[in-house]
């Protein structure tokens, strides 16, 4: 659920629905044919190292990729979700896998759909040990409680969605549009697989922190966890396995686009520059399918660098945000990232465009006056 973390399809979808204004983007795809947000699929990305990888980003109501790297004397897990019924799954399936404890378990920033998971391992692994940077705690202890809240908040919008649904009018008594049904449809079926789940989740913030480097041992494989510095939030880790060529990302990299609302442009584009020092032959992104190369990786530090460069432009000429917000052109992004997929196109419309250029303005403005405060 991206409410407090990546910008959020429902805040828009809410204010579409309050003005009786329809959805823009074309939706052409059968609700029905989507996975439900409830599920994952396992995969092997190396030796020893399995990703559960979530449904990609639709409708706002998600969770996270968790990563599951078996060595010889323990397992290590980055991320964790924040479904509790899937997180439980994945633990069962890890049982059958190897026979060997969770000895650690990494958080790579402070959203909660990638930590609202730890209290399930901490239950199943009783003494494991929770790892995340300072600014992860933090978040995690200051920002996660309200998490719930945010997403119990959109159940009058949902009723609102499904009286529309089904009398098929718009508030104007328009007939509704196709697209408009499809979208709602979407929305209205993941929020109702997500809102039980999620209740049930309980807040366990790490109780290890690292601010720079820290090196696991699983017997001989090893695990390098490194803070990358302010990216995707104000303290990204990322992982990487030199023996099997892997590089874990968290947040810095998703797909189908960035999800940039508590990003710190110029620090993630360098972020994103060390993230290609590392050898990897497989890196598993906080959503979205295994890559084999850092072709996408290019593609996401194109789009922050334009994003900084126009809010930057803006800045010099007295231009106010919403007029940015009217004329910047992500036209070529749009097909790059969405390749004519309209479910993609509009996520980036709505988990990009508006909090991409408020951030990149408000970092911009604030720019001459030193570093910007999370």
């Amino acid at each position: 659920m991206r409410l407090v973390t990546h910008g959020s399809l429902c805040r828009a979808i809410v204010v579409m629905l309050l003005a009786g204004r329809p959805v823009v983007a074309v939706l052409a795809q059968d609700p029905t044919t989507l996975p439900s947000v409830l599920t994952y699929r396992t995969l092997q990305v190396a030796t020893g190292v399995y990703a559960f990888i979530t449904p990609e980003e639709r409708s706002g109501f998600q969770s996270g990729n968790s990563i599951a790297v078996i060595g010889e004397d323990g397992v290590l897990i980055f991320d964790t979700g924040n479904i509790p019924a899937a997180t439980r799954r994945q633990i069962a399936e890890l049982r059958k896998l190897t026979s060997k404890p969770v000895r650690f378990v990494v958080n790579s920033h402070w959203h909660p759909d990638h930590n609202l998971g730890n209290a399930e391992y901490r239950r199943a692994f009783p003494g494991v040990v929770v790892l995340g940077t300072s600014a992860t705690r933090a978040g995690i202890l200051e920002r996660v409680p309200g998490y719930l809240g945010e997403v119990k908040s959109f159940a009058p919008t949902d009723s609102l969605m499904r009286l529309r649904l089904a009398t098929g009018k718009m508030r104007d008594g328009s007939a509704m549009p196709a697209n408009v049904r499809v979208m709602w449809s979407i929305i209205t079926r993941d929020f109702a697989d997500f809102l039980p789940e999620v209740s049930t989740a309980t807040l366990s913030a790490p109780d290890l922190v690292f601010d720079d480097s820290l090196t696991i041992t699983l017997g001989t494989r090893r695990v390098q966890l490194v803070r990358t510095g302010r990216g995707n939030t104000a303290g990204d880790a990322i992982a990487f396995i030199p023996d099997a060529g892997v590089l874990l990302t968290g947040d810095l990299v998703t797909v189908p686009c960035p999800f940039p609302s508590t990003a710190y442009f110029s620090e993630w584009i360098v972020a994103l520059d060390r993230l290609k020092e590392m050898p990897a032959t497989r890196i598993v992104p906080g959503h979205g399918d295994i890559m084999t190369d850092y072709g996408y990786i290019d593609l996401v530090r194109e789009l922050l660098v334009f994003t900084r460069a126009q809010a930057r432009a803006a800045v010099r000429a007295g231009t106010p945000v919403d007029s940015l917000q009217r004329t910047i052109d992500f036209s070529s992004f749009i097909q790059r990232f969405g390749g004519g997929d309209v479910v993609r196109t509009d996520a980036f419309d709505n988990f990009y465009r508006e909090p991409a250029v408020q951030r990149a303005f408000h970092e911009a403005k604030f720019e001459s006056q030193g570093t910007i405060l999370p």
